[in-house]
């Protein structure tokens, strides 16, 4: 390895560190909101006599869950001015999602392989983020489903989607990536023009 790499070595991890964790962090955000959807709602409106939904219900969702509540299977983050019957919010409380699980799982690989600090950290951080990311981003319009079920209610009356934080924790991964290939590839540079000079 040659010194400039060990000089640049440490950077690259300080980096990737603190991106992971800025990741880790914010998990704490909304990752992912249940609403009504629009088919049920238009549905709703059409039956006289029942009036329609709340304001509050069609604008702000039903509830946001965040990767610390989706991976332990904690309490959302409920629309109490939607569901003011709800009195506890643990009841929405969808239990452990494996995916979301497995994502925060790889980032924490990505983290200890990152401190360790072996030579090719990068390959295997890099996609572990990478990994991470995508489930993250899969499992976030599958929770309609779970919500219907959980609450026995029919999947076409919610739809899921992602909400800010989901964003946050996706973007922060995939820097994660693009910071470790601009520093190998401004390493490839360097080593490909050092005969020149």
């Amino acid at each position: 390895m040659s010194a400039l790499h060990r000089r640049r070595d440490p950077a690259l991890r300080l980096a990737s560190l603190l991106l992971l964790f800025s990741a880790l962090g914010s998990l704490v955000l909304g990752m992912v909101r249940i609403s009504f959807s629009p088919v049920f709602i238009a549905e709703l409106q059409r039956l006289p006599g029942l009036g329609t939904l709340p304001a509050a219900c069609v604008d702000g969702g039903i509830a946001s869950y965040s990767g610390l509540s989706l991976a332990t299977g904690a309490a959302p983050s409920v629309n109490a001015a939607c569901l003011t019957h709800i009195q506890d919010s643990a009841q929405a409380s969808l239990g452990v999602q494996p995916l979301v699980l497995v994502a925060v799982l790889a980032i924490l690989g990505a983290v200890g392989i990152t401190l360790w600090g072996p030579r090719w950290h990068r390959l295997a951080s890099g996609p572990l983020s990478v990994g991470a990311a995508v489930l993250l981003a899969v499992d976030a319009p599958n929770l309609a489903g779970v919500f219907a079920g959980h609450f026995g209610h029919g999947a076409s009356a919610v739809t899921s989607g992602p909400d800010v934080g989901l964003w946050v924790v996706d973007g922060l991964l995939l820097l994660v990536v693009l910071v470790q290939l601009a520093s190998a590839g401004v390493a490839w540079a360097r080593g490909a023009l050092a005969p020149l000079e």
